[in-house]
């Protein structure tokens, strides 16, 4: 039996378990069944504090550089037990920065993010748009991130994920367009960033961090017969 923990911050949701096993089940079946379905599986061991070792793979099954919102996730599983976390910081470096063309940004954050700004968001068919800047820069390993100014320092953000597709929240996402957003609006250094999952705060840290801080939940906590995911 393989136990773990569901958790989600801001909708971006995640299977996290100690158990390596969980490796050779399929995950398509893992996300047919909808108390195992994740954005993202973590591997953490509960004697990694720093999380050098966690093992990130995203729903369909490839490995994921970095995961902001789930380590979100297990900053608060080591904090305590408690059901909701909020206010839980992360801080992100931007190892690159690039303006590319068409109003496209380029921005590492150890996972690649690709960002733009929208007139109308709501409207925009992210799928497609993910497609097509795919086919513009002949790469599929990268997120794409759009985002639109509300008012003052109110930004509305959807992010579509290599490997898993549109999620509810993305913590490198929100980041690297905090990252953006402010390269472009100097005089801000304090954002407020709101995805369909919920609201993420972003400050700008340094020349190249953003310190940000959202809330997370434990949905469940339990265990499966692993075989039946072979």
């Amino acid at each position: 039996m393989i136990e773990f923990v569901k958790m989600h911050c801001n909708g971006n949701s995640f299977i996290i378990t100690n158990d390596e096993k969980i490796t050779k089940c399929s995950f398509e079946k893992l996300n047919q069944n909808e108390g195992l379905k994740f954005d993202q599986l973590l591997i953490h061991k509960e004697d990694d504090a720093s999380l050098k070792d966690l093992k990130i793979f995203n729903r369909d099954g490839t490995p994921a550089l970095n995961c902001i919102n789930g380590k979100r996730c297990i900053k608060a599983l080591l904090n305590g037990d408690n059901p909701i976390a909020k206010n839980i910081k992360a801080t992100v470096k931007i190892n690159a920065y690039k303006e590319l063309l068409d109003g496209f940004t380029y921005v590492d954050t150890t996972n690649y993010h690709i960002v733009w700004e929208s007139n109308n968001l709501v409207d925009d068919d992210l799928e497609n748009e993910y497609q097509k800047t795919g086919k513009f820069f002949n790469s599929d390993n990268f997120n794409l991130s759009i985002y639109k100014h509300d008012s003052d320092d109110k930004f509305r953000i959807r992010t579509f994920e290599a490997g898993v597709g549109e999620t509810l929240s993305c913590g490198s996402g929100s980041s690297a367009t905090a990252f953006v957003i402010f390269k472009k609006n100097p005089s801000l250094d304090k954002i407020f960033l709101n995805s369909s999952g919920g609201q993420m705060i972003c400050y700008k840290k340094d020349d190249n961090k953003i310190c940000s801080e959202a809330n997370t939940e434990i949905i469940n906590k339990s265990k499966f017969d692993e075989r039946e995911y072979f």
